[in-house]
């Protein structure tokens, strides 16, 4: 159900990199319960771990410079002040969440933990649900034809 525009930003309750930490945590703790090994040979475990890493690192720190540039917030619970169409934005309307994604994934195959790969899909779900859905509701009322025409040229993630 969609919340009218009493306030100026998404009705988001849950801060994504929570929820990406609250996975990488659950992974972690399974794990120490239920050993599920990533079979990627040891010595290109971590390399291949630190690599995602870096191509997560990536897009989220080249968001946030765009972000700041206009002077707006990462967290989802501020105000939109515009619509960023440039930088990262061109190419993913969710640059930060797949930055995040990436960095989960690194963790999990530097780790050699595939429950930290495995959780990735029910966090992604749930943040499509409860936070992506809601910034995207919120846009639409807050930008219009602007956000509609951007969401038509723009890929949610890649």
């Amino acid at each position: 159900m969609e919340t009218p525009m009493t306030e100026d930003h998404a009705d988001v309750r849950i801060l994504p990199p929570l929820l990406f930490l609250g996975s990488i945590v659950l992974g972690v703790l399974l794990q120490l319960t239920i050993v599920v090994r990533l079979e990627v040979e040891s010595g290109l475990r971590v390399p291949i771990g630190l690599a995602l890493v870096a191509l997560g690192v990536a897009p989220m720190a080249w968001a946030i410079r765009w972000m700041s540039r206009t002077k707006q917030d990462p967290d989802p619970r501020k105000p939109t002040p515009e619509l960023i169409a440039g930088g990262p934005y061109r190419f993913s309307r969710n640059p930060i969440y797949v930055g995040m994604a990436l960095i989960q994934a690194g963790i999990g195959v530097a780790l050699g933990n595939l429950w930290i790969l495995l959780l990735l899909v029910p966090t992604l779900v749930v943040l499509r649900r409860s936070v992506i859905e809601k910034e995207e509701a919120y846009l639409e009322r807050k930008f219009g034809d602007s956000y509609a025409r951007y969401r038509a040229t723009v890929r949610r993630w890649l």
